[in-house]
């Protein structure tokens, strides 16, 4: 049998009148004719008749109008008007789903502090969404999943520019969500995150446990599964487990060659022929292998050729790397040219990592066999020079602190 409101929704169709329309040649409330067009609420009889009316209906709608309601079907149907109700569009969401994905991309490519900048604003208007209206459950659910996969760069972000407290937090922040949105792709991206974090902060047991975790969560086929496997390589190496490093590194491999597509951009999460290059460099390093870092460096050089996305942060790991090599076998000269253009990075993209890779290029020209070098003594003074410009020491002003 057809209802009073699939009947009115027939004759505004038929009519051409839209529901707003329609409520201001009634008139009523825009809201409460919508309802009563989706059978949520009982018409009045002056109302129905109002309509029959307007839609030049015949008395048709007057004859459907249904007997009062009993408070029980009242109940129901107040219940389920209020689980309609919300504060944000699908729309709306698809933009800070899509926001985000930027946010991510921008990661490797903007100063750090100004991505930061843009995730922390974007972060504070989902956080007033959740917390100052209501949403559907499915909107919900989409508003903490993005939260968590926003919250995840930023804990990278913070880490880059040395607030390890701040990146904890977040850290935390992220995965509470992430678990609210039971969504794996974000419990996997928020370990990777938490792994970076632990491994700047020496727990390296602790920064490999977390990426082989979410190696082992992340979806096939997922974001993220490539760049935790070599997350988890170089926290086992910076603990002296070269072999665990090195099985690492081939589980990295394999993701790539079964599941690539995913994680071949350039942006937080992708791990790229060349990013994987300056993994293999690390754990080259713990190695004590020179003659293997500069092949991981020329490795990473051919993927570029081959077009490989460049970022200023992989690239300059890269060179570091190729330096600390050359410094490895009595070559200052050859690290000074792989520095030269790295020392002209602005100050506004160097970030911890860089800085704490240069820090390693100075302690070894250090060593009593660069005891009265020039050469060396001169490249330890750019290094110098090069690292009083860290994000580090850069006071975060009021709009990056959340």
């Amino acid at each position: 049998m057809t209802t009073f409101g699939e009947r009115l929704r027939q004759l505004m169709a038929d009519r051409q009148i839209s529901q707003r329309n329609l409520a201001g040649l009634v008139p009523c409330n825009a809201g409460y004719l919508s309802r009563v067009a989706n059978d949520l609420k009982l018409p009045s009889e002056e109302l129905a008749a109002r309509l029959d009316e307007v839609l030049d209906a015949g008395g048709t709608l007057a004859a459907l109008r249904p007997e009062r309601r009993t408070p029980a079907v009242e109940e129901a149907l107040r219940l389920a008007a209020w689980l309609e109700e919300t504060n944000v569009g699908d729309g709306a969401v698809g933009y800070l789903e899509t926001a985000t994905r930027r946010l991510v991309y921008d990661y490797p490519r903007r100063p750090p502090l100004a991505v930061l900048r843009e995730a922390q604003a974007l972060q504070a208007r989902i956080v007033d969404t959740l917390r100052g209206g209501r949403q559907r459950i499915a909107q919900t659910q989409a508003l903490l999943g993005i939260s968590a996969e926003l919250f995840a760069p930023i804990n990278l972000l913070a880490g880059d520019v040395g607030r390890y407290a701040l990146a904890d937090a977040y850290g935390y922040a992220a995965w509470t969500c992430a678990q609210e949105a039971d969504s794996d792709t974000a419990r996997a991206l928020v370990l990777c995150a938490q792994s970076k974090t632990a491994r700047w902060e020496a727990r390296h047991a602790e920064a490999a446990d977390l990426a082989r975790r979410g190696f082992e969560v992340a979806p096939a086929g997922g974001r993220g599964r490539i760049l935790l496997a070599v997350c988890e390589a170089t926290a086992l190496q910076s603990r002296g487990d070269i072999p665990g490093a090195r099985e690492a590194m081939r589980r990295a491999e394999q993701a790539r060659d079964e599941h690539s597509a995913a994680d071949e951009g350039a942006d937080a999460w992708g791990c790229t022929r060349a990013r994987q290059c300056a993994y293999a460099l690390q754990v080259d390093l713990g190695a004590h292998d020179p003659r293997a870092m500069l092949r991981s460096a020329a490795e990473a050089d051919d993927a570029w050729a081959d077009g490989d996305q460049w970022v200023y942060g992989t690239w300059a790991q890269i060179r570091i790397g190729a330096a600390l090599a050359h410094v490895m076998t009595g070559d200052p000269e050859g690290a000074a040219a792989e520095l030269d253009e790295v020392f002209d990075l602005g100050s506004e993209y160097r970030v911890v990592t860089i800085i704490g890779r240069m820090s390693e290029i100075g302690r070894r020209l250090g060593h009593r066999r660069y005891k009265g070098d020039s050469r060396a003594t001169e490249l330890r003074e750019k290094i110098r020079a090069f690292q009083s410009g860290s994000l580090e020491h850069k006071a975060l002003t009021a709009p990056e602190v959340p």
